[in-house]
C-alpha cells in the first residue's frame, strides 16, 4: 500500500506543470487581473509597480483560465 501512494504521489508531482519563461505583462493594472485565478490554476506571478507579470509559456493558460 506505501508503494502505491507513494508510486500516485510521484505520478501527480511529475504531472504538474513548471513555467520557466520570462515574465511578460499580464493586463493593465493588479486592479484588472483577477490573482485568485492565477494562484487557483497554479500560474506563478509577480506585481512590480502596480503591474501584474506573468510566465510567457504560461500566457496560454491564463488566458484559457482568466479570460
Amino acid at each position: 500500500m506505501l508503494v502505491f501512494c507513494l508510486s500516485i504521489l510521484f505520478i501527480l508531482s511529475a504531472c504538474q506543470k513548471e513555467y520557466n519563461g520570462k515574465y511578460v505583462q499580464w493586463g493593465d493594472t493588479i486592479e484588472s487581473v483577477n490573482t485568485d485565478k492565477l494562484e487557483r490554476n497554479n500560474i506563478p506571478y509577480k506585481v512590480e509597480g502596480n503591474k501584474v507579470y506573468i510566465p510567457e509559456d504560461a500566457f496560454d493558460d491564463a488566458v484559457v483560465c482568466c479570460s
